[in-house]
């Protein structure tokens, strides 16, 4: 079986995890095969995923992928906002509760009809139980924009730009960035003037379009679940400045649905644990801390790598 190995990548960043996810998902989808395509990642410190079981062109496969999203957007929650100057639309996870209800009542409705891939976003992006201090919906901890940014606007910004070339160099090459504004999910656009030597508001944002589409693509293997009126996301841990995601990097090929077991691993230095690990092929765990503005933007810290 051919192996494609993406130099582009590391799945040591949370990006390029979420990114590898979310390609498992586009391949498994477009294949219509999810059982034939597997993924892993090079244990050789360049923690470069690999995939198995896909013979097309994968960069075209991304594309191809972006451009039908256009036509059939199940992730699209859309909804009225007052504001001082009026009425304004907005594309975003923190909406009044009663318009969340209406989106989960839609997906509930979609995947009655077998379109199960909208009801696998509604439960990534919230519940119907947590709210905010402003009482609207509190959605997933990885809801990193704030202020004027919407996260499905941006969103929707990042999937119209994606290209077959540019995929290309996202994935094989690396260093694809371009202007253009972002999920913040890349430490390296972590915008904290503290840490920076000018302001950053000069300097603007850039963006892995294809990158970040895919990592979008991947989040519905992180479903969010409601603790009492809290809400907790798959693979992060903590609250406020304890916060953090932590994952796995595993060297043996596995498919869609045993990744999503490992996902659901605990991660502790007990023995039991360090052995389940390793008779699962998982070579390396990975954390990353969830840093959050003031402002309440958020943005991932370096992530650290261990055995």
């Amino acid at each position: 079986m051919s192996r494609v190995i993406l130099r582009g990548m590391s799945g040591a960043n949370p990006l390029g995890f979420m990114g590898t996810l979310g390609l498992v998902r586009v391949l498994s989808q477009l294949s219509q095969q999810s059982n034939t395509i597997r993924v892993g990642f090079l244990a050789d410190g360049t923690f470069s995923p690999f995939f198995e079981g896909f013979d097309g062109n994968i960069a075209a496969a991304v594309a191809e992928d972006a451009a039908l999203s256009a036509e059939d957007r199940s992730w699209w929650l859309e909804y009225e906002k007052q504001e001082k100057k009026g009425t304004k639309i907005v594309a975003d996870l923190k909406a009044p509760p009663e318009e969340f209800a209406k989106y989960l009542t839609n997906c509930i409705h979609l995947w009655c009809q077998g379109k199960d891939d909208a009801a696998a976003y509604a439960a990534s992006f919230g519940t119907d139980v947590a709210v905010d201090g402003k009482k609207n919906t509190k959605p997933t901890a990885f809801h990193f924009t704030a202020a004027n940014q919407q996260f499905l606007g941006t969103v929707e910004t990042i999937r119209a730009s994606v290209s077959a070339d540019w995929a290309a160099c996202s994935l094989f090459e690396g260093h694809a960035a371009r202007p253009g504004s972002n999920l913040r999910w890349d430490p390296a656009a972590e915008r904290n003037w503290a840490l920076m030597a000018n302001n950053p508001i000069d300097e603007g944002t850039s963006v892995d379009a294809p990158l970040e589409w895919l990592a979008f693509r991947g989040l519905p293997l992180f479903p969010s679940f409601p603790r009492g009126t809290r809400i907790i996301t798959t693979a992060v841990s903590g609250r406020g400045d304890e916060m953090k995601m932590t994952w796995p990097l595993w060297s043996v090929p596995v498919t869609l649905h045993t990744l999503r077991s490992l996902l659901q691993m605990r991660f502790s230095e007990a023995a039991n644990e360090r052995e389940e690990r390793a008779m699962r092929g998982i070579f390396a765990v990975c954390s990353s801390s969830i840093r959050r503005t003031s402002q309440g933007f958020g943005n991932f810290g370096p992530a650290a790598v261990t055995s």
